[in-house]
């Protein structure tokens, strides 16, 4: 089959909204950058828009500080200051809503509008989005997304806010109901258009995200095992949603022209990933773009990579694949590994920008820990959407432990299925209060019924989460456990963990409080309680999670411009947040080498290491080389063993 000399999305002037997806680390603000710059060059006189939803933004290191053309703007989503334009232009309208719809009064409903919102970052996003598509003010939105897990949630939002609209539009039924009973008419006011308008918008934007002739979704992946597997769960759930799919970008792609046995194993492994590619989504187009050995940064080096896009089957090297696997000693793995973590720590974290290798440092960690302490228990467990423990360990992981070594079990968590419980549990007691009220009175009380039951169907996009975290205080509580290892989302979304029992807190006792007052009209003792026993775990969480003694951040990172600084911003955030960060390791570095690749790409990672040692010098820094892809138990293990120093031996001296 011929293949096209552009990839397809550069060629497509009806495109609209063309969004770049994947695995955190891949990539996507690269190619997100470097196909807005290129539509922008190719077409002068029409306007563009480059926007990040990633918390973690990166739309500016990426293009190296310089100015984009005239007719490309970025956008960089600020949730706080969308909440705030929100809130400028939609509060007088919810806010009515409710008052007319709930037996809330002002003080009751102004307290609510101005809680902070878990989730904020997906929805503010959407809606900047869908209003920047209304306004037709550019030919085309091109969007860099957050990594897998939270994109497919942004993506889901349409559905889920259709909901949200229902839920409102039901507390206004009992409204209008009694205003034509009593008025003999009831005539739409500003309130009923905004409903109408907000709901037309979502559908505009729904039928948008599944038009094959209005927008693309481009997943980028590497030809790794790991981001081959959280791409064939995206594209599952993208599947699913009915996204436009055409084509594929396998990003940093290796020469055949490596001559040392560090490059000769990494071509073997890209060659038996590029053939899986092949073999698992075989509906879909591939272009590659090849690894280059400085840093892509700035627009003229963007439109340089994008020129070098070529059909997949150009960077095919079978002869790679009959390389044997290399095996390095744990002297070539790590350079000055810290000591094991005291033995009162509690709580490990592993943190870091997307594609750093925190899944893969925080499995073998917890595999080391689990071997050094034989007597205490150690429980490794991801918050992260697009969970990859399992493919990471080569063991089945689930939402229940999961026995994967001695001494270690594994979990990861289903937030959504925590949600569902909840919803549950609020459905059934709140069946029960309208049971008994029908049966006391005789009257059946159907339009407070529906809001009370849609309730639950306005809560933020967050919610899962932070119920996905009380899962893990229960755990803490039963004392099964020593120490917790958590793999975490990439950076943007773990300062949002990490900020969230502070928040729940205040959602929880607003709620509480809410429910004290309204007791004689509303009352639901069983999901009261369980908010005082969620609020109670979720300051024990926060006491924990701030003690340096009993918890710990560490950090990890690569020898890139991109993740220099996302390094900094994430050190910052725990500084002000109260989270101990003792711990850096960089990861990925290039041993020295006289290879020509390994040389080049050593020498260019050498000024960027200065840096690291210079501005977190008060912590340990460790440096973690490329190695043999550390997947399965025994290798994580051995990786383990090499990531950490011997414990000191204590001698006995004879008297």
């Amino acid at each position: 089959m011929a293949h096209a000399a552009v990839p397809g999305f550069l060629q497509d002037k009806g495109l609209r909204l063309l969004l770049f997806g994947g695995k955190g680390g891949v990539g996507k603000t690269t190619c997100a950058a470097a196909a807005a710059l290129e539509l922008a060059r190719q077409r002068p006189l029409e306007s563009f828009l480059l926007v990040s939803t990633d918390p973690a933004h990166s739309l500016q290191d990426c293009l190296g500080g310089a100015a984009p053309p005239p007719n490309l703007e970025l956008r960089e989503i600020d949730p706080a200051q969308s909440l705030a334009r929100f809130k400028a232009r939609h509060e007088e309208h919810l806010s009515t809503i409710a008052l007319r719809g709930t037996f809330l009064d002002q003080s009751d409903v102004t307290r609510l509008l101005n809680l902070s919102i878990p989730g904020l970052d997906e929805m503010m996003a959407l809606l900047e989005i869908e209003a920047c598509l209304k306004d037709a003010q550019y030919a085309c939105v091109v969007l860099d997304t957050a990594p897998a897990g939270h994109t497919l949630r942004l993506l889901g939002l349409p559905a889920q806010m259709r909901k949200w609209i229902a839920a409102l539009d039901a507390m206004l039924a009992k409204y209008r109901y009694l205003t034509q009973l009593y008025q003999g008419k009831y005539e739409k006011d500003v309130v009923d258009r905004y409903l109408d308008e907000t709901l037309a918008d979502l559908k505009r934007l729904w039928a948008l995200l599944h038009s094959p002739k209005r927008c693309r979704f481009v997943p980028v992946l590497l030809a790794e095992t790991l981001s081959i597997h959280v791409t064939q769960m995206m594209l599952r759930e993208l599947q699913t949603l009915r996204l436009p799919l055409q084509e594929l970008v396998v990003n940093r792609l290796l020469p055949p022209d490596g001559d040392c046995a560090l490059c000769a194993d990494a071509l073997a492994r890209q060659a038996r990933a590029l053939a899986e590619l092949v073999a698992v989504f075989p509906k879909y187009t591939f272009w590659g773009l090849p690894v280059l050995a400085n840093e892509v940064l700035g627009p003229a080096q963007l439109l340089a990579l994008l020129k070098q896009a070529r059909p997949l089957a150009d960077f095919t090297t079978p002869a790679a694949a009959t390389v044997p696997v290399l095996t390095l000693g744990a002297a070539a793995l790590v350079k000055n590994p810290p000591p094991l973590p005291e033995t009162s720590i509690q709580l490990l974290l592993f943190a870091g920008k997307g594609g750093v290798g925190k899944t893969t440092l925080a499995c073998a960690s917890a595999l080391r820990l689990a071997q050094e302490l034989p007597t205490r228990e150690v429980l490794l467990f991801s918050i992260d959407p697009a969970h990859s423990l399992a493919a990471c360990l080569g063991h089945e992981v689930g939402p229940q432990e999961t026995r994967v070594a001695p001494g270690l079990s594994v979990i990861e968590l289903d937030a959504q299925a925590e949600y569902t419980r909840l919803k549950k549990n609020y459905a059934d007691e709140l069946t029960g209060v309208f049971g008994r009220s029908t049966a006391q009175t005789g009257i059946e009380l159907a339009f407070d019924r529906e809001v009370m039951e849609r309730m639950l169907d306005v809560a933020p996009p967050g919610l899962d989460e932070m119920l996905a975290l009380t899962r893990i205080v229960d755990l803490m509580e039963r004392r099964q456990y020593d120490l917790f290892v958590l793999d975490t989302a990439p950076t943007g979304h773990l300062l949002r963990f990490l900020e969230m029992p502070e928040l729940m807190e205040k959602w929880l006792s607003t709620f509480f409080a809410l429910f004290l007052k309204y007791r004689d009209i509303f009352w639901l003792p069983k999901i009261t309680q369980m908010m005082v026993d969620l609020s109670k775990k979720m300051k024990a969480f926060r006491r924990l999670l701030t003690d340096a003694t009993r918890a710990a951040l560490y950090a990890v990172t690569i020898p890139t411009e991109m993740a220099y600084a996302e390094t900094l911003d994430l050190v910052a955030a725990c500084q002000r947040l109260g989270v101990a960060v003792p711990r850096l390791f960089v990861n990925l570095l290039t041993p020295a080498s006289n290879c020509p690749h390994c040389a080049v790409a050593h020498q260019a990672q050498q000024p960027l290491l200065r840096r690291y040692q210079a501005a977190h010098a008060p912590r340990h820094l460790t440096q973690v080389f490329r190695q043999p892809e550390p997947r399965g138990v025994d290798r994580l293990l051995a990786l383990g063993r090499a990531l950490y120093a011997a414990p000191a031996t204590v001698r006995l001296q004879t008297p």
